[in-house]
């Protein structure tokens, strides 16, 4: 597949343009890469902060020039230039058929998703935030109009989804598709985490979200929802193991439903990956799983020992251009959400601060069970409207909510 996605592009007579919005840590990790790739290019990027991403993509020894003219835009493309710009209008102006919205926010996020689809462009997004907040909306509109939407290969829910597919096309039936984390601490704060950020170059918003397990239960949410899995109990099992090999025993007394579910392990050996627990009951099989060294069955451990973030996103821009196929989206039956929970007490009139912030984490729930819950993707700016000691999920009659894009849609204000 790789092989046939590399020649299909080298055989284009004009390169694939991709409009990029945002040009956070891994939006410029998008931008690195795909410079090194034939017939893919970036001809805008749209950041709320266009001076800044000038200057930053010039230091990196990019060509870049602040524009808002489509057709100065096109020919400054053909020179080797990246063009910046504040205005989202451009995405339906400039003429083009992809774009990928790589904010990491669920307000703006949601904002550029629905003026990507009114432009009638496909849609790539690497944001798990907002395909768990939103995505199920935005894939409506999607599939009124034939473009596609879907997150990346790269993030986790994506490297899931290729995994799950590579299981069913080897005769498994997945059972449990697990994330595995070395650390986690759902009261962590941006104070505590602040040294680690700075150490790895990353938002400290973002570090916390990975830390207090927010990014975590989103993006198992995500795999959830696109493959109509459970989970076992609120906030998974989380089973602590030393190797990836001792997953089969860690759920063995659980009883897994026929959907299967989601969940994670965690462990400080552990690798920064993903996996899926199987089932294959054909003793033929059987008989040749155990010459391969994967175990007596009939569970067996599938595994993929990392993901590699921007690197992989190419393949899900060539994929959706040439072939209109998605890796993941959050489907039209959601089984979960991500539910706000207070991290700490909260008082009324407090101003919650979102994902990754002081004042909330998010933890997965089935979706039939949640449905008065907040989702964790609308907190940012939401006002509580009553004392919620800690723990305690926050409900929609606990806060008012902000006027938003996100909000907007959902039809909360």
């Amino acid at each position: 597949m790789y092989d046939l996605i590399l020649k299909k592009l080298e055989k284009k007579d004009k390169p694939i343009d991709v409009i990029v919005v945002g040009l956070g840590f891994m939006g410029f990790g998008f931008v690195s890469v795909v410079n090194r790739l034939k017939n893919l290019r970036i001809p805008l990027v749209i950041t709320r902060r266009p001076d800044e991403a000038k200057v930053f993509l010039e230091k990196k020894g990019y060509k870049a020039v602040a524009e808002d003219n489509p057709a100065r835009i096109k020919d400054l493309a053909d020179k080797g230039y990246i063009c910046v710009s504040d205005n989202l209008d451009l995405i339906k102006q400039y003429e083009n058929e992809i774009v990928i919205e790589m904010t990491g926010t669920v307000a703006y996020g949601t904002e550029a998703a629905l003026k990507i689809l009114e432009a009638g462009k496909q849609l790539v997004t690497m944001n798990p935030e907002l395909q768990a907040t939103v995505g199920t909306e935005l894939k409506k509109i999607a599939d009124q109009k034939g473009l596609v939407i879907t997150d990346v290969y790269g993030d986790q829910p994506g490297s899931l989804s290729r995994l799950i597919g590579n299981a069913k096309m080897m005769g498994f039936k997945p059972l449990i598709a697990g994330n595995m984390k070395r650390y986690m601490d759902k009261y962590a704060t941006q104070e505590k985490m602040k040294p680690w950020a700075d150490d790895k170059g990353l938002a400290v918003k973002q570090t916390v979200s990975f830390t207090d397990g927010t990014k975590q239960s989103i993006e198992m949410n995500l795999v959830s929802n696109y493959f109509g899995m459970k989970i076992l109990k609120p906030g998974m099992m989380g089973p602590r193991i030393e190797d990836f090999h001792q997953a089969i025993p860690a759920f063995a007394g659980e009883n897994i439903p026929p959907e299967g579910v989601v969940d994670y392990v965690i462990g400080l050996k552990l690798f920064p990956g993903v996996f899926v627990i199987a089932e294959h009951t054909d003793p033929h099989q059987q008989k040749y799983l155990r010459y391969l060294n994967m175990g007596e069955g009939p569970r067996y451990v599938l595994f993929d020992a990392y993901h590699l973030t921007h690197l992989e996103v190419p393949m899900t821009i060539a994929q959706v251009a040439l072939f209109k196929q998605e890796v993941i989206n959050n489907g039209l039956n959601p089984t979960t959400k991500t539910a706000a929970m207070a991290k700490f007490d909260l008082k009324k009139g407090q101003k919650l601060d979102g994902i990754g912030g002081d004042t909330v984490y998010g933890q997965i729930y089935l979706e039939n069970e949640s449905k008065d819950y907040l989702p964790v993707g609308l907190s940012y700016d939401a006002v509580v409207k009553r004392d919620i000691p800690q723990d305690q999920p926050i409900k929609f009659s606990d806060v008012e909510l902000p006027k938003n894009a996100a909000t907007k849609l959902l039809g909360l204000v």
